[in-house]
């Protein structure tokens, strides 16, 4: 064995970190060159990554990590994710880990609320001031 954390330790400190919403903490687990796939979006590379795990992040208000499995390249983690807007998802997470950084994320999760609240935002758009359309609206009904 060496001294090197095993993929399984790695995935569950980033998903720890990631529900503290500790990104900088994230941000020294994954490579320059991650790659990204979630059910909302998909990247390449460290800066595209931490833009889009970020802004979600910020919807979270923590994580509880039901069960990880890896072996000596991955990490498979199942938890739920608590967030402000949606409730709880249960989300499942399956990791890459070359070198210590996570080279490959791939983070699959039941996006049924997310859809929900979509198609609410959709039917009941935000009203901006007395009877006047919203910024995003009137830019919509130009020309």
């Amino acid at each position: 064995m060496t001294d090197q954390a095993r993929p399984v330790d790695i995935g569950r400190a980033f998903i720890v970190a990631f529900g503290r919403r500790d990104m900088a903490t994230v941000a020294g687990y994954v490579d320059d060159d991650i790659i990204f796939e979630s059910p909302m979006t998909k990247t390449a590379g460290a800066a595209a990554y931490q833009q889009a795990v970020g802004s979600f992040a910020e919807l979270v208000s923590g994580v509880e990590i039901i069960a990880a499995a890896g072996d000596d390249e991955q990490a498979k983690i199942l938890y739920d994710m608590a967030t402000v807007p949606f409730g709880t998802l249960k989300a499942a997470e399956y990791l890459v880990i070359r070198g210590g950084k996570i080279t490959t994320d791939l983070l699959v999760f039941d996006t049924h609320e997310l859809r929900k609240a979509q198609t609410s935002a959709q039917e009941h758009p935000p009203v901006s001031g007395a009877g006047n359309p919203a910024p995003e609206q009137r830019a919509s009904h130009a020309a």
